[in-house]
């Protein structure tokens, strides 16, 4: 792994894992893990109280990159290419690990898929060249077939509530970088808002910093939703739902919203927009 690969991942896996003196050693335990998978060595279990798909895709993007696939397999999910919303996912095991060749598949612990014995035997021939991740709860932690290599046990965000700020700013880092953004588009305010709305798991705060700098540097919804690749209308309802519109500026020191938020006339063809902001 390059150097450069080594330090983004060691600085990925502090964010989820936490900064403390005290979370050094799952640091490192975490990178190793991560290594034996990469190399096909062995599944890297994830562990935790929330869904952790999101957190996987981010792993393999992190040690991988996002130019290598990465398929869920989810035999209750709909099978479907990847999404603003969601990862790529297959129903059947097999199907998911060929379509996983050079990169990651991931499984829920509680949700195997049928044909699971299967994608077992594919897995562990020696050029699968597939790594497999595992999410599973938090009570798994000392199973003895999980001594080693170590899972990565991801806390809850509630006993990290002093991190939070530096947790959403890096967050918030990364969403300017890919959106091309400047620093300028993510303020305090919008780090206050993220804190006060979507504490409580890593990817919420990960997709609220990517939407907030999204529509800062957007001229309207619309613009913003096509930056996200997602629908205008689900853009809407997520703001909506989040009372984001009706913050008002001068309360905050800076708008929340895109630069002709307040409000704008509603495009033709998009007079709903104009109603959700009211």
């Amino acid at each position: 792994m390059l150097v450069n690969a080594e330090t983004s991942l060691h600085r990925f896996c502090a964010r989820i894992l936490g900064w403390g003196a005290d979370r050094e050693v799952a640091v490192e335990h975490a990178i190793r893990s991560i290594e034996l998978a990469t190399d096909y060595s062995a599944a890297l279990v994830l562990l935790g109280e929330t869904d952790l798909v999101p957190v996987a895709h981010a792993l393999h993007r992190c040690a991988l990159g996002p130019e290598h696939p990465f398929f869920l397999c989810d035999r209750h999910r709909n099978v479907g290419d990847e999404s603003a919303r969601s990862a790529a996912n297959e129903a059947s095991g097999v199907t998911a690990f060929h379509a996983a060749r050079g990169g990651s598949l991931c499984v829920r612990a509680r949700r195997l898929p049928d044909d699971f014995s299967s994608m077992v035997a594919l897995v562990r021939n020696p050029g699968a060249a597939v790594q497999l991740i595992i999410c599973a709860d938090a009570r798994f932690d000392t199973h003895p077939f999980l001594a080693l290599p170590a899972p990565i046990r991801v806390p809850s965000l509630r006993t990290r509530a002093k991190e939070l700020p530096r947790i959403v700013d890096e967050y918030a880092a990364d969403a300017i970088a890919e959106l091309r953004a400047s620093s300028a588009s993510f303020t305090e305010a919008d780090r206050q808002w993220v804190i006060e709305h979507n504490p409580w798991t890593l990817p919420e705060i990960e997709k609220a910093t990517l939407r907030l700098v999204a529509l800062r540097i957007s001229k309207n919804l619309s613009r913003a939703a096509e930056r996200l690749g997602m629908a205008p209308v689900s853009l809407s309802r997520w703001l909506h739902r989040r009372r984001l519109e009706r913050v008002p500026a001068r309360d905050r020191n800076a708008s929340l919203q895109p630069r002709d938020w307040n409000p704008p006339p509603a495009p033709r063809g998009n007079r709903d927009h104009g109603r959700n902001r009211r």
